[in-house]
């Protein structure tokens, strides 16, 4: 790139109509660039202060409910956290199953809620936690839920795992625009942060098992 002198307006004029793309490439490049820099250089919360519910169900606005769902359960149940979020999935047809796989080898997410087949497929292959033991603890409540379709055989000692809980064991989540008719709910054996997802799990538990007319 050279521009001659003397400088005139119609050189400038030449240079930027057949140079254009280098100063649009270099633009590029910048706002890529520091995009880069502030996603390395950005604070995140490390997995043991945070939860985050990857919520692949059916929601009926674009997720204000249930982040204020899970605002008050930041207050209530789980003070300690830097972060208690939700992260709305869309399950593409093509690519979903390759996300689930992506995503729970990597650790992301702690509470999933999938459909009934994405579900037994991520349990199958032994990435969800067996719930067996929070329950047998008293941790986690379940008198009462049907859990026949909960148990999967786990691929490498073959028991049977507890690792979901219906989602409409919990009809009181309508009330904040979440409806899981044929999805469970079910902790990423990866995720990092056992423990306080059992809490969250737990607490949905004990406010939501009454439909949304009655919960409060």
């Amino acid at each position: 790139m050279k521009i001659e002198m003397p400088i005139t307006k119609r050189r400038i004029q030449n240079h930027f109509h057949y140079a254009w793309w280098i100063y649009a490439l270099v633009l590029v490049l910048a706002i890529l660039g520091w995009n880069l820099v502030h996603t390395v250089t950005h604070y995140q919360s490390p997995p043991h202060l945070k939860v985050e519910w990857f919520y692949a169900g059916y929601m009926m606005d674009n997720g204000e409910a249930a982040d204020a769902l899970l605002e008050r359960a930041h207050q209530e149940v789980l003070p300690e956290m830097e972060e208690v979020s939700f992260v709305y999935l869309v399950m593409d047809e093509g690519y979903g199953d390759m996300q689930l796989t992506t995503w729970s080898f990597a650790g992301e997410g702690d509470l999933y809620t999938l459909s009934r087949e994405k579900f037994l497929n991520m349990a199958n292959n032994g990435t969800m936690m067996n719930l067996q033991p929070y329950v047998d603890s008293g941790a986690l409540n379940l008198d009462g839920i049907d859990l026949t379709d909960c148990y999967v055989t786990e691929p490498e000692t073959g028991e049977q795992w507890l690792c979901g809980i219906p989602m409409n064991a919990m009809p009181g989540l309508m009330d904040h625009n979440l409806y899981g008719d044929d999805h469970f709910m079910s902790v990423l054996i990866t995720g990092g942060n056992d423990d306080n997802t059992i809490k969250l799990l737990s607490w949905m538990l004990e406010n939501f098992r009454e439909p949304a007319a009655v919960a409060d």
